[in-house]
């Protein structure tokens, strides 16, 4: 549990190096429905401490034509519960593209498609063994020029596994150079429901950086996290 707080602190305070007014896709469960313009390069990383286990995450994003993003997911994981085997490894990689339906400023809404493949590439404890399919449709609503309210709804489909249906919805606001959000979000598949709460803040450094910290707890379940990050944007 230190390793990893102090991971958390090196990433929390060590991003002054780095700046941001930026839309990103985390630190929140809500994708958000804005795809990167031509050219332009977005790495999003972080980490979340749970009681047993952190994951390192990071999400980088290329716009490679206008309307439609690529995107490579990794995930690092620790997990203390491992007793007969190494405690950490990569996760299964996700490879995937977000498109652009909807953006009209006329009623400030946009719609955007997500889809990854995830492909069995981690050692057998930390993968899936499977093929697997994440897919989501995310909108979201600008209420004003400091306010927006944002909602994904989803389908994650593994080989020889049950479906996986999954939902958010969050509300953001801006407050100079800071900003606030408060989301529901949660998975339903078989016989068994999560609903999960989580609010934090970002802070912009400059148009390209930005830092971020949130907490997590579930509403139905014993789930707790806290989680912090840095996100660039490269033109």
């Amino acid at each position: 549990m230190k390793n990893r707080l102090l991971i958390f602190l090196f990433l929390l305070f060590n991003s002054s190096l780095v700046f941001s007014q930026i839309t990103t896709d985390r630190p929140d469960q809500t994708e958000s429905a804005l795809v990167l313009s031509y050219g332009q390069i977005q790495i999003e990383s972080g980490i979340l401490i749970e009681k047993s286990k952190s994951i390192i995450t990071t999400l980088f994003r290329l716009g490679i034509i206008e309307g439609i993003e690529i995107r490579l997911n990794s995930n690092y994981l620790i997990n203390d519960e491992l007793s007969f085997m190494k405690k950490s490894s990569f996760s299964d990689f996700e490879v995937g593209a977000k498109f652009k339906i909807f953006n009209k400023t006329s009623n400030n809404t946009k719609v955007a498609f997500i889809s990854h493949l995830s492909i069995p590439t981690a050692n057998e404890i930390y993968s899936n063994n499977v093929y697997g399919f994440l897919s989501r449709i995310s909108v979201s609503h600008d209420l004003n020029n400091q306010s927006q309210i944002g909602y994904n709804i989803g389908y994650n489909k593994f080989e020889k596994m049950d479906g996986q249906f999954i939902y958010t919805i969050v509300y953001g606001k801006s407050l100079g150079s800071f900003g606030v959000f408060f989301e529901i979000f949660g998975d339903e598949f078989k016989d068994n429901s999560n609903i999960n709460f989580d609010s934090g803040i970002t802070y912009l450094l400059d148009n390209k950086k930005q830092l971020d910290l949130s907490i997590g707890k579930g509403i139905n379940n014993d789930m707790f996290f806290i989680s912090g990050g840095i996100s660039i944007n490269i033109d």
